[in-house]
């Protein structure tokens, strides 16, 4: 998937602005909504953190050196974090330390193997295949190249549409309801 949808489905299904916030979406210990939800930046990052840590250090280190992308001349060193990144094995070890360390963080970073999942069906035999359970296996699952077929980016981004106006839509009649019985109305929607 491209990496504007893999931030999204993350703050999506990971932040409690997203469907993990339910029909209030994040709301301060009062019960009122809340206007800033680190949450949702936190599984944004997550979202992001495989492709960033491999192909967009090289993509990034291309662009300082003033040279055009090349998809041919990847290093062996940018595949090895891209299997790491990419790894079940290695994100879920990541999200325990997490438990371990803060318990806050552990709902955002499963955007690291949300994204893993979508990457695995998305992703033809290849040198981009998802190497799911490295470094313990190199098995692989066989998907297909969303950049191949449109269908595909059609169908992921209207998923995406579809989810966030009902989230909306549900926000809107719960905040909707708790203020027409509340003579206190918040300052924020949804």
């Amino acid at each position: 998937m491209d990496s504007l949808s893999h931030v999204l489905y993350g703050v999506t299904c990971c932040s409690r602005r997203g469907l993990p916030g339910g029909q209030s979406g994040p709301v301060k210990g009062d019960g009122s909504p809340r206007r800033f939800d680190w949450t949702a930046w936190a599984a944004a990052a997550f979202g992001i953190l495989p492709d960033a840590l491999s192909l967009g250090l090289y993509f990034s280190w291309l662009l300082i050196q003033g040279k055009p992308i090349d998809w041919h001349g990847i290093p062996t060193i940018i595949f090895a974090l891209y299997w790491m990144t990419h790894s079940l094995v290695v994100a879920g070890l990541c999200i325990l330390l997490f438990r371990v360390l803060w318990k806050p963080l552990v709902l955002p970073a499963c955007a690291w193997p949300l994204h893993i999942a979508m990457d695995t069906f998305t992703h033809q035999q290849g040198r981009f295949q998802t190497p799911i359970l490295f470094p313990v296996s190199d098995f692989r699952l066989h998907g297909i190249n969303w950049w191949e077929h449109p269908s595909v980016i059609y169908t992921y981004w209207g998923i995406l549409l579809v989810i966030w106006i009902s989230l909306a839509v549900i926000r809107w009649r719960y905040w909707s309801r708790r203020m027409s019985s509340s003579s206190v109305k918040p300052s924020v929607g949804i």
